[in-house]
């Protein structure tokens, strides 16, 4: 068993990381609202320009574009491509609406739409990018210092564990296919609106709560994968510790209060083998905005080892 000592070090450390992911989770919440809004804009803007008194018909919408309109979107297009730098992946996407040479009203709106889809979608993936690579970097260095080691993460070794699948996907594949998602539900709630003779004032909201649910769902995803690439980054940490053919084991810590889940309450106190390590069957993030971490399980000369270092223990 790890020492008290070191169990509750460890969950002023889940705080702390707590509040470091709070303060990145306001930045993707930004880089929604702005993708919102811009939606908002050319969605009033789209039926001002075409709506008699007030209402648009549907043989209204699907009357074909003007070139200049058309020259509206890839000026638009453009300045997204040269401003935001885009990824390969936002490349192909933003091209997702513009394969036709000849569109209508309603398909020109929603080639401005996924214009903005596309650069939230981007930002996000560079932030989680960012973030991720320095939680393993971070978790690697305050491991060094627990178990007196000198170690450093390789880039190679970094980009692997940032980049691994968990449960099936990647965090970028879900970014992208939650983008699509939204995508998908803004062209059905406008098409709807537009056969109901519908105004902005009344379906406007239903697209804030979409982007509500999509803010939701990156906080929940960005917690759960910092979570694992520090797990993960724990045990990179572990193995450098063993000696050859040594077995190490570490010990499930979970924050227990209330918000505790009874999956890490009943494997909180637990050991297991490093090398059996896996996160989300033995090892967090076990769930959706996961707190719980690890420890290593000390043999006695380890206690004895640690011992010299409690009270001079700094992050």
């Amino acid at each position: 068993m790890a020492s008290e000592y070191w169990i509750e070090r460890e969950r002023e450390n889940i705080s702390r990381e707590q509040m470091k992911d709070e303060e990145v989770i306001k930045e993707l919440r930004r880089i929604i609202n702005v993708a919102m809004e811009a939606a908002e804009e050319d969605i009033q803007a789209f039926w001002e320009k075409y709506a008699k008194r007030n209402k648009l018909t549907k043989a209204e919408a699907k009357q074909r574009v003007s070139q200049m309109d058309v020259q509206d979107f890839q000026e638009t297009a453009a300045r997204y491509v040269r401003e935001k730098n885009f990824s390969d992946k936002a490349n192909r996407e933003l091209s997702t609406y513009n394969t036709k040479m000849y569109i209508n009203r309603q398909e020109l709106l929603m080639m401005h739409l996924n214009a903005h889809l596309v650069a939230m979608a981007d930002d996000q993936v560079k932030t989680f990018q960012s973030y991720l690579e320095q939680a393993g970097i971070d978790e690697v260095a305050r491991q060094a210092g627990i178990l007196g080691v000198n170690m450093a993460i390789s880039q190679a070794t970094l980009q692997s564990l940032v980049g691994a699948s968990f449960h099936g996907a990647t965090w970028s594949t879900r970014i992208w296919g939650d983008m699509e998602k939204l995508r998908s539900e803004l062209d059905e709630i406008i098409n709807s609106s537009i056969i109901r003779g519908v105004h902005p004032d009344r379906f406007v909201p239903r697209i804030r709560e979409r982007f509500d649910v999509g803010a939701y769902e990156a906080r929940r995803l960005l917690i759960t994968e910092t979570a694992r690439v520090q797990v993960e980054s724990q045990k990179l940490s572990y193995e450098a510790l063993a000696g050859d053919g040594e077995e190490l084991h570490y010990e499930f810590v979970a924050m227990m209060d209330h918000r505790t889940s009874r999956r890490c309450r009943n494997l909180n106190g637990e050991t297991f083998k490093v090398s059996d390590m896996k996160p989300g069957i033995n090892a967090p993030p076990l769930h959706p905005h996961c707190r719980s971490s690890t420890v290593l399980s000390l043999g006695e000369w380890r206690e004895d080892f640690f011992a010299e270092r409690e009270g001079k223990y700094t992050l």
